[in-house]
Order: C-alpha cells, then sequence, then structure tokens
C-alpha cells in the first residue's frame, strides 16, 4: 500500500510548505513475533528506516503472515504485501546465486556468514540475476547446526553411520548434500519437523540449530549431536521491497535506506550466535551430548559433499558468474570478519 499525501495545495494557501510525500509499506513477517529473526534484526532494520527518512517511509506489518513461505516472494511480486524476507531457497528455480549460503560446510558464525554474504552479491551477483519486481534490500543468515541423532549410543560420527539412516532435513541442497552421504532423507518444512519426528519417522535430524530445536519442540529428541566444521545448512534470508514501491520513495531516501540496509542489515545479525551459544550450553546441561567431528569423518563429508558444491558452481556460470571464485570469497571473507575487518 502505498500513501501519497495530497494536501500540498491546502497547505500552502495556509501559508504551510508543501507535504511531502510519504509511502507506507506493508511488509510481511512470517515468524512468531518473539524469534529472534525478528526481534533482533527485521523489526530494528524496520525502526532504522523510519527514523533514517524521518516518518517519510513507514511500515505496516500485518498481525499474522499474508502467504506461506514458499510464496512470499511471489505474493510480494503480485502486490498482496509490499515487501517481505523469505528463505532464499525458494527462489532455488529463479535465482541459484542466492542458494550459496545453504551449501553445507560454509557457515563460521552468524554475523561473519550474513556479512559475508552481501559483500559476496555485491562483488560477484549484482546486476547479473535480479530478483524479478523486486528491490533487494539485504540478505542475513541464521546459526547453523549439523548431524543429530535421536539415540544417545549412535552417534553419527562417519560416513558408514549415514549409510541408511532415515532423517528429516530442510529440503533442496541440504536434503541433497545428506543423501550424496548416503542418508536416506525425509525432508520438509520446519513447521512439519515435530511431527516427523515425534512420530518415529526418522532416527536422526539434520541442521536445525539448537535455539530452533527448542522452538519447535523437538530438542528432547536430540540426543547426541555432531558439530561439523561450517555445519551442514543455515538458513539464509533475502529481504526486499517491490520494485514500484521502492519508485515511490525519493532518491534521497532510497540512498537512506541503502545505508541502513545491505552490510549494515547483516551486521544485525551478529546476536544470533550468542542466543545459539545459550541454547547450545542448555541442550549441554540437560545431558545431551555434543562432539566435534573427527578428522577423517570431516575429510569424508567434504568428499561427498564435492558434488553438491559442483552442481551449483555450474549452476550460476550461464549467468556470467564464477562460482568458485565467489565461493572461495565467501569462506575467505567470513575469516576476515571473523578477525575484525
Amino acid at each position: 500500500m502505498r500513501k501519497m499525501t495530497a494536501a500540498a495545495i491546502l497547505a500552502f494557501m495556509a501559508g504551510a510548505s508543501p507535504a511531502i510525500s510519504e509511502t507506507t509499506i506493508v511488509f510481511n513477517n512470517f515468524l512468531a513475533p518473539n524469534d529472534a529473526l525478528w526481534t533482533d534484526v527485521m523489526a530494528p532494520w524496520i525502526a532504522d528506516i523510519e527514523a533514517a527518512t524521518e516518518g517519510r517511509v513507514k511500515f505496516t506489518v500485518p498481525d499474522s503472515s499474508l502467504a506461506p513461505p514458499p510464496e512470499l516472494l511471489n505474493s510480494v511480486q503480485q502486490g498482496v504485501m509490499d515487501g517481505a524476507f523469505s528463505m532464499v531457497g525458494f527462489a532455488r528455480e529463479t535465482n541459484p546465486e542466492l542458494q550459496m549460503p545453504l551449501l553445507p560446510m560454509t557457515y563460521f558464525g552468524d554475523k561473519e556468514t550474513s556479512v559475508a554474504l552481501w559483500r559476496t552479491y555485491e562483488q560477484f551477483f549484482k546486476g547479473k540475476n535480479a530478483l524479478k519486481d523486486v528491490e533487494l534490500l539485504g540478505l542475513v543468515t541464521t546459526p547453523a547446526n549439523s548431524l543429530i541423532s535421536m539415540d544417545a549410543t549412535k552417534p553419527i560420527d562417519s560416513l558408514a553411520a549415514m549409510a541408511g539412516l532415515k532423517m528429516w532435513s530442510p529440503p533442496g541442497i541440504p536434503a541433497e548434500a545428506l543423501t550424496a552421504a548416503g542418508a536416506v532423507v525425509s525432508p520438509g518444512p520446519a513447521v512439519r519437523m515435530h511431527e516427523v519426528i515425534s512420530g518415529g519417522v526418522v532416527d536422526s535430524f539434520c541442521c536445525i540449530n539448537f535455539e530452533s530445536l527448542e522452538v519447535f519442540g523437538v530438542i528432547d529428541f536430540a540426543k547426541a549431536s555432531t558439530e561439523v566444521p561450517g555445519s551442514i545448512f543455515a538458513p539464509a534470508f533475502a529481504v526486499y521491497v517491490r520494485s514500484d514501491v521502492w519508485a515511490t520513495i525519493s532518491p534521497e531516501d532510497q540512498e537512506k535506506i541503502r545505508a541502513v540496509s545491505g552490510e549494515a542489515l547483516a551486521a544485525r545479525a551478529a546476536g544470533g550466535d550468542d542466543k545459539e551459544t545459550a541454547a547450545r550450553e542448555r541442550a549441554l546441561a540437560s545431558g545431551k551430548t555434543i562432539t566435534p567431528a573427527s578428522d577423517a569423518f570431516v575429510a569424508e563429508l567434504t568428499a561427498a559433499f564435492a558434488p553438491v558444491k559442483d552442481a551449483w558452481i555450474a549452476s550460476v556460470q550461464p549467468m556470467g558468474i564464477d562460482g568458485t571464485a565467489a565461493l572461495d570469497f565467501y569462506i575467505a571473507e567470513q575469516a576476515k570478519i571473523a578477525e575484525g575487518n
């Protein structure tokens, strides 16, 4: 919904300055109102924009999501709402380049991945394959996780242990990676994981961080966790506003919005790791086992996941993107950010 104040004539006749145009953005939130991604990242970002534009750009957030997560981008494009944030995995067919942060063993900290992802986008992806009919304003990640066994006596510590193992995971790249490692994967959305895990359909699950395991009510089933360097999967989200809505904003205010978006928005993800660390400590205190993957297991997984990464590199080549260079930059940039650069 856009609103252009139309009182300029009356204001002029009253001796006042002409009114300045305003834009009101109906912005969707599909998360619970107390979800950390909303409270710590998205809501403060909205406040930053309203403050930076001195109220000329305002946001209205509906009490409930106007569309299911897989349909959010399409719903913004179709005008159901003006802006949203959604998992990049839902744009896999149209935007394979944005799937890079979903690749296994590429997550080394929430601020690190979020900021490095935006820098990689700016250097390698921008201008190559824009999201259709929307202005991309940010990319953020949330904390990752690795392999979780529902049997404390059977930790997932080798490819042999994964062979034929029934496992739940998010769909898309993580499911493909786990399949490549020998698991029998039952992929599905996180909102359905409790049903699958509590119903005994699987023996293990993957990739959902400890804080989210608490939120989704499955932490009691997480008996033994194996932590892999770089984790198996980290959720990543694109933040966008429909192009025609963006066009109603003055160039000056667009620049103000960009100044608090992009890398500044990505840096807001820094608190995610602190909350995840606390949730991990709660898991340990409750008797869960958390063990680092051995060097031998890491080597096995690296080899098993190589075709998945190669497939991603091949998928972006037709767009003129050097996937190998982009992925190397993404990993190296995370190390730089971890050192304070």
